[in-house]
């Protein structure tokens, strides 16, 4: 049975699995842009709606406003994609313990509905071979709020994928750097929570400047027996980030 859609993915290497050398993991590769609700406006006027692209977009953003506020007050929200769930992450130390902003982030689970899991059974995978064995940054999620869209949240932790990224914290030329706007970079000094060859967690600085902004890791690792790179190495993440306030 021919397959609707299609998704393209590469295959690296799993860094998580130490004890398999050989065992991979797909990248999908997604070639446009994020869509947002401008570009889903455009895709109902263009198949014949009566209404403006105005009066869609007016719509489309008003929802967006009404479920985030469902959500903040402590609601599960579903639409026909997806059941998003608040919840609470970290560890307590005891059923005494207060909420501590340090260790304890606020998020949300997005579950797809089974309208939409029966539907991703349409979509083939093609696996069009293995990725570059370069470094590279693949994707940075925004532990605040889940997005992966390049929306990063000031004083908080980003999760860093990518592919030999591993960083030596005791060389001061090597870390996760928030470059802004203007130019200026911002290192993260705070300690990585994950340091791995194929993910870190870095906190954003609070110093960070709302607005447009570069993640950039460099590191001087490298998997072959020669040690360490003697230069550093400079990965920047392809896609351009926004620094936002919690």
């Amino acid at each position: 049975m021919a397959k609707e859609h299609q998704w393209d993915v590469y295959l690296r290497p799993n860094a998580l699995t130490k004890d398999d050398e050989n065992d991979c993991i797909a990248d999908v590769l997604t070639r446009l842009q994020t869509r947002r609700n401008e570009d889903v406006a455009n895709r109902i006027v263009a198949e014949g709606s009566e209404l403006r692209k105005e009066t869609i977009l007016s719509v489309l953003n008003r929802r967006d406003e009404e479920v985030r506020e469902i959500l903040l007050s402590g609601c599960s929200f579903m639409d026909g994609l997806v059941q998003v769930s608040p919840r609470v992450s970290g560890v307590w130390a005891n059923a005494g313990s207060a909420y501590d902003p340090a260790v304890h982030k606020r998020t949300v689970d997005l579950v797809p509905t089974a309208a939409f899991r029966e539907a991703l059974e349409g979509v083939g995978v093609r696996v069009l071979g293995t990725k570059a064995s370069g470094a590279e940054i693949t994707l940075i999620t925004d532990t605040a709020s889940g997005r992966t869209d390049g929306a990063i949240t000031i004083g908080d932790d980003i999760i860093i994928d990518g592919s030999k990224i591993k960083i030596d914290e005791a060389d001061e030329a090597q870390g996760v750097f928030i470059v802004d706007s203007s130019g200026a970079e911002h290192k993260v000094t705070r300690r990585l929570s994950v340091n791995r060859p194929g993910q870190l967690i870095a906190r954003v600085p609070a110093d960070v400047p709302e607005g447009a902004c570069t993640v950039v890791v460099r590191t001087k690792y490298s998997t072959s027996g020669g040690g360490a790179l003697k230069e550093v190495r400079e990965v920047a993440y392809s896609i351009r980030c926004t620094a936002v306030k919690a």
